[in-house]
């Protein structure tokens, strides 16, 4: 038996994503199946309208056009899995996860009750971080982001309790904290030793991370149709290219709203 065989019927893997964001599922699924390809969990994808066909990915079509919170709930509501990985299409993964630590982290997480528990530390450690083992701990009652889109692992049912059909994921990181003062929500205290390692955005303001284009590239993972520009610090720049990309990206999605996409070429 492999360590992560007595979950494997509890868990579902879900990518959180829209049609605007096609052009990162096909590297997300390479890079998924370059480190995880016996992965236990069955691995969904969100999506509004696109027609994604893959041979292991399941798709969750969610229509045309819904808040990021409404689709998430609806897609949610599909899943016959009492816990989610929540993932995010542009989050690629760089090495084999570790699964002898990911199985003890989550027979910790089962046999504790815990409600939610991200596999990645926050950039800085808070003052009240309460570590349980020399990995993982308590977020905070009071902390900020007790509510983080990273690699969690939740309850699915509790996170449709605190999901809001109106908002974006970007309000959901920022206000929905508040709303789980009484859940009980762990995370890695530091991001070294993590088992489950990959790019935290490889996209960024609507445009492609350079470090994430550098890796697909060392890894022969093609980004296609190559749409997105490329992301920059001066800000004249970024606005341009961001508005160059939206426009293209509109168009390609106004061409033809159903497309087929093999994730598995």
């Amino acid at each position: 038996m492999k360590p992560l065989d007595p979950f494997a019927d509890k868990i579902a893997i879900v990518v959180s994503s829209c049609d605007p964001f096609f052009d990162a599922w096909r590297p997300f699924a390479q890079f998924f199946q370059k480190f995880w390809s016996d992965c236990p969990f069955p691995v969904f994808l969100v999506v509004n309208e696109l027609d994604p066909r893959s041979s292991w990915i399941r798709t969750i079509r969610v229509g045309p056009d819904p808040t990021w919170g409404r689709k998430l709930i609806t897609a949610l509501r599909q899943i016959p899995q009492s816990h989610i990985i929540y993932f995010q299409e542009d989050y690629f993964l760089t090495s084999r996860p570790d699964e002898e630590l990911m199985a003890e982290d989550l027979a910790y997480a089962f046999e504790n009750d815990v409600d939610s528990f991200s596999f990645r530390a926050r950039s800085k450690l808070e003052a009240n971080f309460e570590f349980i083992t020399e990995r993982f701990g308590v977020v905070p009652d009071n902390s900020d982001g007790r509510t983080r889109c990273q690699a969690n692992l939740w309850k699915r049912e509790v996170l449709l309790s605190v999901l809001r059909e109106e908002e974006s994921v970007w309000e959901f990181e920022a206000g929905a904290s508040p709303r789980t003062r009484h859940l009980r929500i762990l995370s890695y205290g530091t991001r070294e030793g993590s088992p489950i390692n990959y790019t935290m955005s490889a996209i960024v303001r609507g445009l492609w991370m350079p470090e994430a284009l550098a890796l697909c590239d060392e890894h022969g993972v093609e980004t296609r149709p190559r749409l997105r520009g490329i992301y920059s610090d001066n800000k004249w720049q970024q606005r341009i290219r961001r508005a160059i990309t939206r426009s293209r990206i509109r168009r390609a999605l106004a061409k033809n709203p159903h497309a087929i996409i093999d994730l598995d070429a």
